[in-house]
């Protein structure tokens, strides 16, 4: 209800609006295949035209295939980073991040990215 009465109160600004969506959404992870297919399902974008468009592959399979393996490692990974300090469960040894995962994984979400700003610009 307190949102509401500073919707209602401050009705010209919109800054009660991004306040709320930041604090109710600051814990949440997106990054799950089932979330991330759902929340491009909100905004009409569809999960395996952009696996399809940001992974492409001699077919569509294969794409879809690529792409949901790169999300769920994606997710993994941060998992690990956020949640167990990098480190494994059955040896606690610290993972390394080298250069080229890094620049790999910039690369595949660069991808993913842009086929979402694409597919999101085609639909208007």
């Amino acid at each position: 209800m307190n949102r509401v009465e500073e919707a209602i109160a401050t009705a010209e600004s919109q800054d009660w609006f991004f306040d709320y969506l930041n604090s109710r959404f600051s814990r949440d992870v997106f990054l799950s295949v089932e979330s991330m297919r759902d929340q491009l399902n909100l905004i009409g974008v569809g999960f395996v035209p952009v696996l399809v468009k940001a992974f492409p592959k001699s077919k569509e399979q294969k794409s879809k295939r690529y792409g949901t393996q790169v999300v769920k490692n994606l997710f993994q990974r941060r998992n690990d980073i956020a949640h167990q300090n990098d480190r494994s469960h059955a040896s606690a040894e610290q993972t390394d991040i080298t250069k080229e995962f890094v620049e790999d994984y910039i690369g595949k979400i660069e991808s993913l990215v842009n086929a979402i700003q694409e597919i999101a610009v085609e639909k208007g």
